[in-house]
């Protein structure tokens, strides 16, 4: 199998990628500007390259489904995805234009508009955060967890870390670098774990191992994820072309999690065959158990002023990078709601 085409939970498992596959990514990330030169083109109003945060699996599956069933193409769009992962800086592609559309964190973008980088949040596929805690079973909740090693991501120093700091008295002192690799947790009776509910948990479960999961969610942190984020100057010149993609996407999630899943699951399959059928439907059932695309009647992909607003309060609060409380209205720039106000797909009874 292609280095790049382990899966999360191949990586998980012990998989990590290392040496040529590493480099292999990485040389195709950097080449990525090269290769599609035609990503930010107006000229092609229709052609739009997302980027992902992870390599393919159901956490994207309505994006594959979109592609795969034609519901880019009858929306007049042509859509390229490209598989992210540890090694993929999508952030950075998007600046440098080699990108359209990534998917990333609202937080994350809010760090970014504080700090004058010109991203915009769009639309936001889980209406919670999905990030928790892996940890032990005699752990009681979160606040157990002071004085105990917790492994985080790069990204979660700057977006959940700062809040759980600030929350329940963590100090950086317990925070190790994540690696995607379960065996520390394995090994260390003490050691808790960053994961995303509908991957990490799988993965434990399959190797025999009593586990607990604390999502930050249900503790206060209100922030969406997986959300989708563009250059203003896309925003600004292409705003048709984004509103189709997200109508388009926010049906592909609908069909991918409520109704056939079929067509998303085998484009995943095909760009990441670490994938199983069992994880698979495992992952959706999830989703849908917890309620991640919202309740009932909420619009799909779509976002609040007041959820934002509560987002840049517990950053600002937290004293996280997002630069404190006197940050003015900087913060509002890291959103837009005029796409996904026009959106009509709504989650299912």
């Amino acid at each position: 199998m292609p280095d790049r085409a382990i899966g999360r939970r191949a990586a998980l498992l012990g998989m990590t990628m290392t040496g040529a596959g590493a480099r292999a990514l990485g040389a195709h990330a950097s080449g990525a500007h090269a290769s599609d030169a035609h990503a930010s083109d107006t000229s092609a109003p229709g052609r739009l390259t997302l980027v992902t945060n992870w390599y393919a699996q159901p956490e994207l599956g309505g994006f594959y489904q979109a592609q795969e069933s034609g519901l880019y193409r009858a929306a007049g769009l042509d859509v390229t995805i490209r598989s992210g992962g540890p090694q993929v800086n999508a952030m950075q592609l998007l600046l440098a234009g080699a990108c359209d559309v990534i998917v990333g964190q609202p937080d994350a973008a809010m760090v970014a508009a504080l700090r004058g980088i010109p991203v915009v949040t769009i639309g936001a596929c889980f209406q919670k955060c999905m990030t928790g805690f892996l940890t032990h079973p005699d752990i009681g909740g979160l606040s157990d967890l002071k004085g105990h090693p917790l492994l985080i991501s790069t990204e979660g120093r700057s977006t959940y870390w700062p809040w759980l700091k600030r929350t329940y008295g963590f100090t950086d002192a317990q925070a190790g670098v994540y690696t995607y690799n379960l065996q520390p947790f394995v090994h260390d009776p003490a050691l808790a774990i960053q994961s995303f509910l509908s991957s990490e948990p799988y993965a434990v479960r399959q190797m025999g191992v009593a586990f607990k999961y604390f999502l930050f969610a249900d503790a206060g942190y209100p922030t969406y994820t997986n959300a989708l984020l563009v250059s203003r100057r896309t925003l600004e010149t292409r705003a048709d072309a984004l509103r189709r993609f997200l109508a388009a996407s926010a049906r592909g999630w609908l069909d991918y999690l409520y109704h056939d899943p079929a067509a998303g699951d085998a484009a995943i399959l095909r760009d990441n065959p670490a994938n199983t059928t069992d994880h698979m439907a495992w992952s959706r059932r999830t989703l849908r158990e917890v309620h991640a695309m919202g309740a009932p009647g909420q619009m799909l992909l779509g976002m609040s002023a007041a959820r934002w607003a509560r987002i840049h309060e517990v950053v600002a609060l937290s004293g996280g990078a997002a630069g404190g409380a006197a940050d003015g209205a900087a913060w509002r720039d890291a959103y837009t709601t005029a796409l996904s106000d026009a959106l009509t797909d709504t989650v299912p009874a």
